[in-house]
């Protein structure tokens, strides 16, 4: 695939509607948030310098900051996905990959936990001696209990 291609096919993407609100969307935060720095500056800067008020304006900032790099990496990531799945470098990944992301997630069953009070599954023979090695200790621990508490 040529590079004009991919790059038609990029800007035609960009250009959908439901991206022209993504677009819309970025730029009245990235420019809401600026003004708020500004705003909070000038309330700083009318208590001469105030520190808390120049943080918030840092902090404004960096938020604006944090829009345009996750809309950069969302666009991004979108015209990967409509180039067919090619790496940011430019070189095509390979078919393990490919094949890899293509595979649906592995669902896991959810597994209510038991109360103590009621006796495992004795499914697993390694747990059911395991809790049998338990009980045994256990039972032997009494015993022990018992016997050296009637010696004092």
């Amino acid at each position: 695939m040529t590079y004009r291609c991919r790059v038609l096919r990029r800007l035609r993407l960009v250009l959908a509607p439901r991206w022209i609100a993504l677009h819309l969307l970025s730029i009245v935060l990235i420019v809401a948030m600026v003004l708020l720095g500004r705003w909070q500056l000038d309330v700083s800067n009318a208590k001469h310098f105030n520190i808390q008020n120049f943080g918030y304006a840092i902090q404004w900032w960096a938020f604006s900051g944090f829009v345009v790099v996750m809309w950069v990496r969302v666009l991004r990531d979108a015209g990967e996905r409509a180039d067919g799945g090619s790496r940011a470098d430019g070189g095509p990944q390979n078919a393990e990959s490919v094949a890899a992301a293509d595979e649906p997630v592995a669902y896991r069953r959810y597994v209510m936990p038991q109360s103590s009070d009621s006796r495992p599954s004795t499914d697993d023979p390694v747990l059911t001696d395991y809790n049998d090695y338990l009980a045994r200790l256990d039972a032997d621990a009494r015993v022990r209990g018992g016997a050296e508490g009637t010696a004092r």
